[in-house]
């Protein structure tokens, strides 16, 4: 195990430049290529050592003695914005514009070993969330001649989370249960270009931030009949601080100047604890899975700061097993969890604080669109052999367009279309 689990640092570690990607909010659906086939299940269906992070409990229904699965994802994602406010140019019909956030490559390693007929440890390392848009194509100038309400104020944002995730898990063929303790690197940046007091051209940010948090994921399985898995899942919080990104891009727009009407911003970005039950049926040839997931970003810090709702998740997949392969295909749904915030309400009730609304729908449509909601997806897998597997999966996001009030911070309203793609490979060894 020593050689395997080196091997897999140095090659995560080698991989680990991912920029932005998203589907459920800021998290990917599914770890694995045969996840993302099935919808992004995988809270009762075994997917051998890449349940670490959708189930711990699963583990312990790994038949070999030792499996490894390396997978990479590229993953594109289209963000396109139109707002209103007015350029030198065309001062009337506003700013269209197309996100440069370039193709991600993300990450994905896993291990597992038996110890005994009861016992089997995991490790896992992915990159599981981020998002981030790129509007430098700005003419600097128009900022300094419009005040900064143009062209996006060259903003650009980039989060990047991968986690670490050693597994225990106990089972046998009635029931299981599983732990995981997972670290969490994460890295934060945020910046845009505004005028300053002086009328001079300012830019606001200092390059990324990173941090580390810890928590944990327990889950287990019961199969009251032997086709028939059930699951059940909880994962905590992650707090992780990102010094002096949202604070002082929030502070450029006033908050923290009058803490009565507009509140100083934290620079806590925590992602949110989620729970979820799922069910996996094999008939025959047939594997039919069932997700249910809560993402609970009203109550994670940051999030809850820009008005994130909660989320709720549904996953479905099929699966069809042969000899030598197997086929998928699976849906994805998970409602927009960031609201229209309304601009025409006063902030703590003083009514020459109104531009709360405007400013969190700017940062989160301009800076963070974790608008898709559907997903499509389809997937297989051939083995060569007892010991060699090649997994891969496609997923789609239709085109999502939301427009939300940005008056007091960007002119008129801003429009945003969000669509999404990406194609997962995996190599699959069991000994």
């Amino acid at each position: 195990m020593n050689n395997k689990i080196k091997l897999t640092v140095i090659t995560t570690l080698a991989l680990s430049t991912t920029s932005a990607f998203a589907t459920n909010g800021d998290q990917m659906i599914g770890l694995s290529a045969e996840s993302r086939a099935l919808g992004g299940t995988g809270v009762a269906h075994y997917m051998g050592s890449a349940n670490a992070l959708t189930n711990p409990a699963l583990l312990a229904k790994m038949k070999d003695k030792d499996e490894f699965i390396f997978a990479g994802t590229v993953f594109d994602s289209d963000v396109k914005i139109k707002t209103t406010a007015g350029s030198v140019a065309n001062p009337a019909i506003g700013v269209n514009k197309t996100s440069d956030e370039g193709v991600s490559v993300i990450p994905a390693i896993s291990l597992s070993h038996r110890i005994n007929d009861d016992f089997v440890i995991g490790l896992g390392m992915y990159g599981t969330a981020g998002m981030g848009t790129d509007w430098r194509d700005t003419d600097k100038s128009l900022i300094q001649n419009y005040n900064g309400k143009v062209d996006l104020y060259n903003m650009r944002s980039s989060l990047m989370l991968m986690q670490f995730a050693p597994s225990l898990a106990y089972g046998n063929d009635l029931y299981g249960v599983g732990a995981t303790v997972i670290l969490q690197y994460g890295s934060l940046s945020v910046d845009y270009d505004t005028n300053g007091q002086d009328g001079q051209l300012k830019h606001i940010g200092s390059g990324s931030s990173n941090d580390f948090g810890f928590g944990f994921q327990i889950g287990g399985y019961y199969n009251p009949i032997k086709s028939l898995t059930i699951g059940a899942v909880y994962k905590s919080k992650i707090d992780m601080e990102y010094k002096n990104q949202i604070s002082d891009a929030a502070e450029a727009y006033g908050y923290g100047s009058n803490p009565a009407a507009l509140p100083a911003k934290s620079d806590h970005l925590e992602q949110p604890a989620e729970y979820g039950i799922g069910v996996s049926y094999d008939m025959d040839a047939f594997t039919m899975t069932a997700d249910v997931k809560e993402i609970k970003w009203s109550d994670s810090k940051g999030y809850k700061d820009f008005g994130w709702d909660d989320q709720t998740v549904y996953a479905l997949g099929v699966k069809y097993t042969a000899a030598s392969y197997w086929a998928g295909f699976g849906f994805n749904y998970g409602e927009n969890p960031v609201p229209n915030n309304e601009s025409d309400v006063p902030v703590n009730g003083n009514p020459a604080y109104n531009t709360d609304g405007d400013t969190m729908n700017l940062f989160n449509y301009a800076m963070f669109p974790a608008t898709v909601e559907s997903t499509i997806t389809v997937g297989g897998g051939y083995s060569f052999s007892e010991n060699l597997a090649l997994n891969a999966a496609y997923t789609y996001a239709p085109e999502v367009s939301d427009t939300v009030d940005t008056s007091t911070v960007a002119t008129g309203h801003v429009t945003t279309k969000h669509s999404q793609q990406a194609l997962t490979l995996a190599v699959k060894f069991n000994f």
